[in-house]
């Protein structure tokens, strides 16, 4: 509880589900529960919570008058079941879990509130939904669609790693969707040709040990499984692949930014702007039930030619040519 850092903006109680309308029908903000992954600090994590603030003006959501944010960043799976409990405590009418981990727990706990996740992969496999243009129940929200995304990971680290026919996966053994996520990487680089060795963590503290491991295998590329613990973790695993001489192939494009040769996904930017206008809607009355789940409409590919170069690779100008951004 001590490494978790809150930002509480305090205002009025919160009307019951389904809630009533906002502008001036309201009486009091509706509290919303925010539960961000990483941390105030990182410049990028804090820009996904201003979007998300973006679109709710947008839609002409205001703060402290239609609802009050009540944030609680994330920085491990353990910390989440009591980040939310605290949220409901304080009143929250509202609850908007990111990733798939803060997810699962916020469903697992709670039933009686809307609750409206953004960037889950598989919103389906994990329980949260019972499809995505029905969820059911009180759950909807914005798929990240990165367990569609697997055998584009693999695609493209086989292109760096040529003539090499095994692509190296780092993965993280405590999350919800890891395993499947696994599976779907593992028939995705069968589907290609390529053999895909997989490596687990239980924890950051084992990363080095993962990496010194993929190195001895005599890779040159790993890719890095997308979930709330990579992304939180991002540079400190980049940095250890970085030391040991690996490039790695990440599904968050500001990886890249942060040393990650590729990185390949939704623009999280987008994704939260535009899941801003289901709080206006829920806020109106419409049942999560009857929102269909939304997918990401805009895509990133980033390359880091400084990491290339610091390796020593050469990327192919095919791969450098589909590129929507360059570092250089």
């Amino acid at each position: 509880m001590r490494r978790r850092e809150f930002t509480i903006l305090l205002g009025g109680s919160a009307l019951g589900w389904p809630l009533a309308a906002h502008a001036q029908q309201v009486q009091s903000p509706v509290r919303i529960g925010f539960l961000p992954i990483g941390s105030p600090s990182n410049t990028y994590d804090q820009s996904l919570v201003e979007a998300f603030r973006k679109g709710l003006r947008e839609v002409g959501v205001i703060e402290n008058q239609h609802v009050v944010l009540d944030l609680v960043w994330i920085n491990s799976e353990p910390e989440i079941p009591q980040a939310v409990t605290e949220l409901m405590q304080r009143g929250a009418k509202l609850l908007i879990p990111c990733g798939t981990s803060a997810s699962v727990a916020a469903k697992r706990q709670v039933s009686t509130i809307p609750i409206l996740f953004i960037n889950v992969g598989n919103p389906i496999g994990v329980g949260l939904v019972e499809s995505l243009p029905h969820p059911g129940s009180n759950v909807t929200g914005f798929s990240d669609m990165h367990a569609d995304l697997s055998g584009k990971y693999v695609q493209l680290a086989s292109e760096l790693d040529r003539p090499q026919a095994t692509v190296n996966y780092l993965w993280f053994t405590g999350w919800a969707d890891g395993q499947y996520r696994l599976q779907a990487t593992e028939r995705a680089a069968q589907s290609l040709g390529v053999k895909l060795r997989s490596r687990g963590i239980g924890d950051i503290s084992e990363v080095n040990d993962a990496m010194v491991a993929i190195k001895a295998d005599g890779a040159a590329t790993v890719v890095v499984q997308s979930s709330p613990f990579t992304f939180r973790h991002r540079s400190r695993i980049i940095d250890s692949a970085m030391h040991h001489g690996l490039a790695t192939v990440y599904a968050f494009p500001p990886a890249a930014k942060d040393g990650a040769l590729i990185a390949y996904g939704p623009d999280y930017i987008d994704l939260y702007r535009r899941a801003a206008s289901y709080v206006d809607r829920i806020l109106k009355g419409t049942k999560p039930a009857d929102l269909p789940v939304e997918q990401p409409t805009k895509f990133e590919l980033v390359i880091n030619l400084k990491t290339a170069k610091a390796l020593g690779l050469t990327m192919p100008p095919q791969l450098l040519s589909r590129a929507d951004d360059v570092v250089e």
